[in-house]
């Protein structure tokens, strides 16, 4: 039984923050762990973000961000896909940050490195796999996330993964760019 999609996008040459180890310096307001030094907001949005591959419907920043078109946005509205957070890119107009809001389904790590106490969260967390046992039909048109962000440093990221239904209407559209991947579970 196909019960969704991970959904991803290759990679637009750019980043928002810094790369995994190191944020901008420059950015003074990135919310950071006094600790460990890596970013707490996941969902930062920095206002002097330069998009450099803007030929794609929807693609993904090295630190981890997906950035969508105007016509992505614009198709999730028409389909009221209502629990995604688009934020305006100032310098790359027509361009979106954006997030999912709630529909978040329980992921499993195959390794979790380095928890920090101050900041509670993990160096590394990875090997995702969904957990199956709280899955019993296909998922419900939309979009839904991971409860768990997985890479290192500062470039996690929820694993975002939409219903067949959703997969049918974004082919029909045409979007350039989307890498899909099956979540099957056996009967």
């Amino acid at each position: 039984m196909i019960i969704g999609y991970e959904i991803s996008g290759y990679d637009n040459d750019s980043y928002m923050t810094g790369s995994c180890d190191n944020l901008f310096p420059e950015i003074k307001n990135i919310p950071k762990c006094k600790k460990c030094g890596y970013r707490t907001d996941f969902r930062f949005n920095n206002e002097e973000f330069k998009l450099k591959r803007k030929t794609m419907d929807y693609s993904s920043t090295y630190d981890g961000i997906t950035i969508v078109s105007l016509k992505f946005k614009e198709f999730c509205n028409q389909k009221k896909y209502n629990n995604l957070e688009f934020i305006e890119l100032k310098k790359a107009p027509n361009f979106f940050q954006v997030y999912v809001k709630g529909n978040v389904i329980e992921y499993n790590a195959r390794m979790k490195e380095n928890l920090c106490l101050e900041c509670n969260q993990f160096e590394s967390i990875i090997g995702p796999t969904i957990n199956y046992d709280k899955i019993s039909k296909p998922l419900d048109k939309g979009f839904y996330q991971s409860d768990l962000w997985f890479a290192s440093g500062n470039e996690k990221s929820p694993k975002i993964i939409i219903s067949p239904k959703t997969k049918m209407e974004l082919e029909k559209e045409g979007f350039k760019n989307l890498c899909l991947n099956k979540i099957e579970k056996s009967l």
